[in-house]
């Protein structure tokens, strides 16, 4: 029953059932695909809990968790070599150190939305590009400090990218990466485009 509950769900509603079932909910087999979006009391202490006591996390999902930081996301990357879809929207806080990390220590990424973060740069992406060729889908709308060389270094190791969300990207110019993703990637050039131009017709 508790493998078909969300965290959310065994976390606020079936560990309250009794202490049987509080325990089962504790007990981090469960644990797979983890989405903790939205739930302010997560923090670096659980994410390193959860990183010690389950290696075979697939998916993990820390929108909008402020308390969170690059030291948390680090310490779970290190012991969750099969991680395979990340998503942090609105992670302010995070930068290149966390990103870096996943990208290190998790080769079998194939998503990665990291919108909203501000201080993610080119040096992020140059590490996904190193060591992620298996990325198919990545998020990096409203990401301000990112440029066409970050761009360029993304495309060159993830030819496998299939789509590339990029909106308010001020320092990224649509001429110059569109046709290098096309070449490298083989990414439609028409969905390329058409994010890219969408920051500049807001």
């Amino acid at each position: 029953v508790l493998s078909h509950l969300t965290v959310k769900e065994r976390c606020l509603c079936a560990s309250l059932v009794c202490k049987y079932w509080r325990d089962l909910c504790l007990d981090f087999q469960f644990w797979k695909q983890i989405d903790l979006s939205g739930l302010q009391q997560v923090n670096d202490d659980l994410l390193v809990k959860i990183a010690s006591r389950r290696q075979n996390i697939t998916e993990l999902n820390i929108s909008d968790c402020r308390g969170v930081h690059d030291h948390g996301v680090s310490s779970l990357a290190s012991h969750c070599p099969g991680l395979q879809k990340y998503t942090a929207y609105r992670c302010k806080q995070l930068g290149d150190a966390s990103l870096a990390a996943l990208a290190a220590h998790c080769p079998l990424l194939v998503k990665v939305h990291v919108g909203n973060q501000d201080k993610l740069t080119d040096e992020a992406l140059k590490k996904l590009g190193e060591h992620c060729s298996e990325l198919k889908d990545i998020h990096l709308g409203q990401c301000y400090s990112i440029t066409d060389e970050g761009m360029v270094a993304l495309s060159k190791g993830c030819c496998k990218l299939q789509r590339l969300y990029l909106q308010e990207n001020k320092l990224v110019s649509p001429p110059h990466v569109s046709p290098i993703m096309l070449f490298i990637c083989g990414v439609l050039y028409t969905s390329i485009y058409l994010l890219l131009n969408n920051k500049e017709s807001t």
